[in-house]
């Protein structure tokens, strides 16, 4: 999405699933089964940034950005699970 894009940001389960190329049944799925993310709470609106967020995650397009943490981010957030794991036991 390019910032010069005026049109909505918000958008409805029709847009939303014209906007991934889907059906609107296939993007219902999509979003009971969390590839997509749920509507705004208290509207029947997607934002078009989660939508992107959820499908560059889905693509692994997320992970250069993930493989470009530095060694001491790594450390930190393997750290962080490993204290998660151990208060969950």
């Amino acid at each position: 999405m390019s910032n010069n894009d005026n049109s909505p940001r918000l958008i409805g389960r029709k847009e939303a699933a014209a906007y991934c190329g889907i059906s609107p049944t296939c993007f219902s799925m999509w979003v009971a089964s969390h590839k997509m993310p749920p509507a705004i709470p208290g509207t029947r609106k997607w934002d078009k940034r989660a939508i992107d967020a959820k499908l560059d995650e889905i693509s692994g397009l997320d992970v250069r950005e993930k493989q470009a943490e530095t060694g001491l981010q790594k450390w930190r957030r393997e750290r962080d699970l490993r204290r998660a794991a151990r208060e969950a036991r």
